[in-house]
Parts: C-alpha cells; structure tokens; sequence
C-alpha cells in the first residue's frame, strides 16, 4: 500500500492547506496575490516580456489555480511532474527590468520566494475573512505546509517564513517594490477581467473584496482611496457569496478525487490497523468536517 503522502500531494487530507485550498475564497487571494506580485518590478518585467497576461489575463487565472490543485490533491509524483514543469517554462525567462535596470530571472530563489509569500500570505487572508475561521495555530501550520511547496520549487529558504505574523511582517519589509506603469496595467487588466459579460458582477464583487483585505503598504503604493461603506459593502457581500458557493457549488474534480480516494484508503486498510486507521480517520474529517461535502 502506497505511502498516505504519496497518495494525497504534498500535505496529505488533514493539512489546513486541503480546507483552505477547496474553498471558493481562493479566487479573491487570487486576485490579493497577483496585485501584491505586480509591486516587484522584476517579477512583473518577466510577466510584461515573456507572457500574454494583458491580452489573456485568465488563462494566468487558470493556470495558476490548476497548479495549486495539483500540487494540494494529485498523488505527489504528480505535483513534482508539475513543480519541475513549471520549472522548465521559467528556465528561459531571463531579461532586465526597464524601471530598476537590474537583470532578473524567473527561477531567481529571491522571487520565487516573493510569489510564493504573495500567494500563501492571500490566500490564507482571503479564508480567514471569507471562508471559515482559522485559529493562529492553523494559520502558521498553514504557512509552515506551504513551505514544503516553496522548497520544492527552489525558492530561497531563508525568505521563507514559517509563521503568519513573520510572514505579513516580511512583505511589508521588502525593499525596492515599485508602482510601475507596468503594475498599474496589470492592475486595471485584473480589475477588468476577460470575462463574459454576465461574470461581471460577481468579478466586480471578487474585485472589491480583495481591495479590502489588502494590507495597507500595497493600498497605498497603488493608490486606491478606501471608502469605509463600500468596503464594509463589498466585504458583507463577497463572504455571502462565497459561503453560497461553497454551499451550491460542486467541489473541484481534485478535490473530489482525493477525497473518495481518502475514504478508500481507510475501508481497505488490513484488519490489523483498521482501528488505529479509523482513529486517524475520525481525527482528520473532524478538522474537515464543515467542507467536505
């Protein structure tokens, strides 16, 4: 019988990273994260030189999202297939940022780290103001699950944090983040996203949403002017809306997948460990229990 972290990606069914990473909050981190990206100009100079994100800032939306899932829900040989693919696209994106004049490399370990930090940081954000309540110790554990994945795709280690404090603390610290013309494109292309016209509103709701839960160093680099009605508006609105998702919505094909594979694991362990399996069992889903539908 293959080993429970080979069968289950990289944090296996009890991690906080399978609660967070199921719920429909992540399309606001998302956005949170891409926003907090753009602000380092070398990251966003490899974006602006070596993709089509301007013309189709959705399909980064889905790839990105698509890469979260696999390394979270697939059997981990999968999430390694993944990680060393996405490996090889960055190979080549190599250049110079036109703002700063420094030379820049998508598999850089300094930026790497950074976009792992973004996401991790946003994503745990948009869960706690959107999804579910989140206890401190589940939010470092969720930091510290993470690290896993920002070693495996070779960021610096040493930029890693391994609490949620140390980590919001460390991207507010970072030096040389920048509001380039770049940056505020990439802003406006996310803000108005290529979406058909009847995802406008429900986008314009996920928009505003992650404006609110935007640390403030970010807010104000952009520029955005906070209105305390819409914020509290929009903030109301989007943790409806994502509760009903989560509600109405089926869950996605990884998630189901790694859950029925979950189940199956524990009814055909031997008899010899059934008991000490169904204890483990009992003990994750109780965790879950809230989400997993």
């Amino acid at each position: 019988m293959l080993d429970q972290l080979e069968r289950f990606g990289l944090f296996g069914p009890g991690s906080v990273a399978w609660r967070i990473h199921a719920h429909p909050s992540g399309w606001i981190g998302a956005i949170r994260a891409l926003l907090l990206q753009a602000l380092e100009p070398r990251a966003m100079a490899g974006v602006v030189q070596f993709s089509r994100f301007g013309e189709d800032a959705w399909a980064r939306f889905q790839s990105t999202s698509e890469f979260v899932m696999t390394v979270t829900y697939r059997p981990r040989q999968e999430a390694e297939n993944a990680i060393a693919r996405v490996r090889k696209i960055h190979d080549p994106i190599v250049g110079t940022d036109r703002y700063t004049e420094k030379p820049f490399s998508a598999n850089d370990p300094y930026l790497l780290a950074y976009i792992h930090n973004c996401l991790v940081d946003s994503l745990s954000a948009a869960y706690l103001n959107f999804g579910g309540p989140l206890s401190r110790k589940e939010h470092d554990r969720y930091v510290q699950e993470m690290a896993v994945l920002a070693d495996l795709i070779g960021a610096d280690l040493s930029n890693i944090p391994l609490t949620s404090l140390e980590l919001s603390g460390w991207l507010e610290a970072q030096p040389g983040l920048l509001i380039t013309e770049d940056a505020k494109a990439a802003a406006e292309t996310i803000r108005h996203m290529n979406l058909p016209k009847y995802f406008h509103p429900a986008w314009s709701v996920a928009w505003n949403a992650s404006l609110s839960i935007m640390p403030a160093y970010a807010f104000n680099l952009y520029g955005f002017e906070r209105d305390g009605i819409s914020t509290f508006f929009y903030k109301q609105l989007a943790c409806v809306g994502a509760q009903a998702l989560a509600t109405v919505l089926p869950s996605h094909p990884y998630f189901r997948e790694a859950k029925f594979a979950y189940y199956d694991f524990y009814s055909t362990t031997t008899s010899a460990n059934r008991r000490h399996c169904l204890a483990g069992l009992l003990k994750d889903l109780s965790s879950v229990a809230d989400w997993m539908r």
